[in-house]
């Protein structure tokens, strides 16, 4: 038996900080933040300055994969 038998990938079940972020906003910042994770006219480096200035930590590379689908969320 090998060291790497059996490997395989794990199946991700929760999503990324910026899915965290989502849930945990009210139901109509939750919508606004989806918006602009969407509208192409945001760059990740701006709306995640956006949302720094108003309290909400996420950083440039975490907003980027999310609106790319790359993050967690796009594998649940």
């Amino acid at each position: 038996m090998g060291l790497l038998d059996g490997l395989t990938p794990t199946k991700n079940t929760q999503p990324c900080k910026v899915g965290r972020t989502i849930i945990e906003l009210e139901p109509s910042d939750a919508q606004v933040l989806i918006g602009a994770l969407e509208d192409p006219r945001w760059t990740s480096r701006g709306l995640s300055r956006a949302l720094a200035d108003r309290g909400i930590g996420l950083a440039k590379d975490t907003v980027e994969a999310h609106m790319k689908k790359t993050c967690r969320c796009s594998k649940i």
